[in-house]
């Protein structure tokens, strides 16, 4: 028997000293669908209802209701939630997947899917279009899209689930967690067996839901795999699956007995619209697991069950000595002798505006090479008075560590970019975003649709938006919270102008969030503002620093080279588009699409 109460309690003092970061990394987990995905259902309920009750054609009703019962799915992981279907007869004839309100917009059909953890529905509507349709290029289509975006799909999901469970664990004995430490899996480069053990474990769970009985069981059997492989990312599959039953075993109806006690919480939840639950219940209820985690994983050590000597980062369970520390980061100690300064490298004038502010330089050269490592030394030295104080976790003492060689990030995000890598980056974002629009148009339509305003390979919108978060908001990046926060500032207005100006200019709407749970005049909501806000902490933090490490290997006349031929192409294209601009359906005619999306699924 553990002492629930104190459990509790010590989750609570956990949730106070790290709440901001704790409370973000549930609601990002809840958007991407790792875990809490109930949390945007019920917030966006009402945009639901009105769908459910808009939706009433040829014969068929579709019935979107949350319930107390949801609540009790979520607490012992029966998810019977669904998009009922009847016939006029009131016969229950399909379980859909939950549309959520969402019909349309950018990233609509990917947040749909992630959101409700329906991962494996979309699979079935893929199988399902594949043997409804006798178009060999249809099914090709369908083939190549549904992979890319499935693919997607389970690594955000996977990555994530470990990643933010990661958090937690940091927080549990430190006081200082960086929101860097959500990067964590990626340098210990097990990144791809961390996400297929917890992809492969997902399979188990979705077919152990069949027998009802067994799926509860399993829910709690596997309840710590995430906590096991963010610990040992390297761990082998089978054995993190019998280290978290052995874990467990003798456990389960003490599990049971707490996640039962936040049953009251969940419930005002739905009362609340999902409020209560983003802002207080997802992140205590996750800090109370990890109290437990810590507390069978202490009690695994002590009984020495099979299999846990793979949990062997001991440092999150307790602090490492001072004289421990000083000789792991004998390097950093070393730094702080450098004479090496920033300042010494910083210029006066417009240039030093440019660089200190919007952090753009002309290009690079020995002394921003210089400015980088400076950079690096310092946030080094930084970490080092917070890891000697035992405040915050010491990333070398991980068993993943590369020890002493390990300067900084290989990613560093402090880094000042490039003219040519600013306007290469710019194209790179605009075609991914170009991209991704068209394969989830694939998938919802079946058919190739060039999306956006203009003719070519590219949305200006997502490379404007990456480009604009890297240079206005340079100066925030050490704060990544605030940073976050500016996104959703700064893509709100580029998104709400961006619409206004092309319907003044056009008379057409290229999107239409009108209907969508918190949107202002139809042209941003919350839902689009939240995934801009994920997709720009990935750009800032990881993408462009590899965007930019793979540019630096491409000789300064290729790149000029091809920063110009990209220009004119983009510059013609833009003065076409004014008198050509891409519209017709699925670009700028919505009902016709929403019409042959719902004849495709009633076929």
């Amino acid at each position: 028997m553990f002492d629930r109460k104190h459990f509790k309690k010590q989750a609570k003092g956990m949730l106070k000293k790290h709440y901001v970061l704790l409370v973000i990394a549930c609601l990002i987990a809840a958007i991407v669908g790792s875990s809490y995905s109930y949390s945007i259902s019920a917030s966006t309920y009402t945009s639901s209802i009105k769908e459910a009750t808009d939706v009433v054609d040829a014969g068929t009703t579709y019935i979107d209701v949350p319930s107390i019962g949801d609540a009790l799915n979520k607490l012992f992981g029966i998810d019977l939630s669904g998009a009922l279907q009847y016939n006029e007869e009131g016969e229950l004839t399909h379980i859909g997947q939950l549309e959520l309100g969402r019909r349309k917009g950018i990233f609509s059909s990917l947040v749909n899917r992630i959101s409700n953890a329906r991962f494996f529905s979309l699979a079935i509507q893929t199988i399902h279009s594949l043997i409804t349709t006798e178009s060999v290029v249809f099914d090709l289509n369908i083939i190549f899209a549904s992979m890319i975006v499935m693919g997607a799909i389970a690594f955000v999901k996977h990555f994530y689930s470990i990643a933010y469970r990661r958090i937690f664990m940091e927080s549990y004995q430190y006081d200082v967690t960086k929101s860097s430490r959500f990067l964590f899996l990626f340098k210990t480069k097990k990144w791809l067996k961390a996400c297929t053990t917890i992809f492969i474990v997902n399979v188990y769970q979705f077919l152990w839901n069949f027998t009802i009985i067994g799926g509860i069981i399993a829910r709690y059997n596997y309840m710590f795999i995430p906590y096991i492989v963010a610990e040992n990312p390297g761990i082998d599959r089978s054995e993190a699956i019998k280290l978290s039953r052995r874990m467990v075993y003798g456990y389960r109806f003490d599990l049971f007995k707490m996640r039962l006690t936040f049953l009251p919480w969940l419930i005002l939840g739905r009362f609340t619209l999902g409020i209560s639950d983003i802002l207080f219940t997802n992140p205590y209820l996750e800090a109370t697991i990890c109290q437990y985690y810590f507390a069978l994983r202490k009690m695994a050590k002590i009984e020495g069950i099979s299999y846990v000597n793979n949990l062997n980062d001991d440092y999150l369970a307790q602090k490492a000595s001072y004289s421990y520390i000083e000789e792991k980061y004998a390097d950093v100690v070393e730094m702080m002798t450098n004479d090496l300064d920033v300042r010494d490298l910083e210029h006066d004038g417009l240039r030093g505006f440019v660089e200190d502010h919007l952090g753009i330089i002309y290009r690079n050269d020995e002394d921003q090479d210089l400015y980088n490592a400076a950079i690096e030394e310092t946030d080094a030295i930084d970490d080092y008075h917070q890891i000697l104080n035992l405040r915050q976790y010491p990333d070398r003492l991980n068993p993943y560590s590369s020890g002493n060689d390990q300067k900084g990030d290989q990613v560093h995000y402090l880094r000042r970019y490039s003219l040519t890598s600013i306007i290469l980056m710019f194209f790179s974002f605009s075609f991914v975003g170009w991209l991704w629009e068209v394969l989830l148009h694939i998938i919802n339509d079946g058919r190739f649709v060039n999306r956006g305003v203009m003719h070519g390979p590219w949305l200006p919108i997502y490379g404007s938006g990456a480009v604009l978060i890297l240079v206005l908001l340079f100066r925030y990046r050490r704060n990544p919270v605030l940073e976050a926060m500016l996104m959703i500032l700064l893509c709100g207005t580029v998104e709400y102008f961006g619409s206004w100006f092309l319907e003044m200019t056009k008379g057409l709407k290229w999107w239409d969030y009108s209907g969508y749970f918190i949107n202002l005049n139809g042209r941003i909501c919350a839902e689009g503002l939240t995934v801009f806000m994920i997709g720009g902490l990935a750009a800032v933090y990881v993408l462009a620093p590899l965007i930019d490490n793979r540019l630096k290997k491409i000789s300064c006349p290729l790149k000029v080279l091809i920063c110009i031929l990209l220009l004119l192409a983009f510059g013609y294209d833009t003065y076409y588009s004014q008198k050509n601009p891409n519209t017709g359906k699925g670009i700028t005619d919505y009902e016709e699409v929403s019409y042959r999306i719902d004849q495709r699924g009633r076929q």
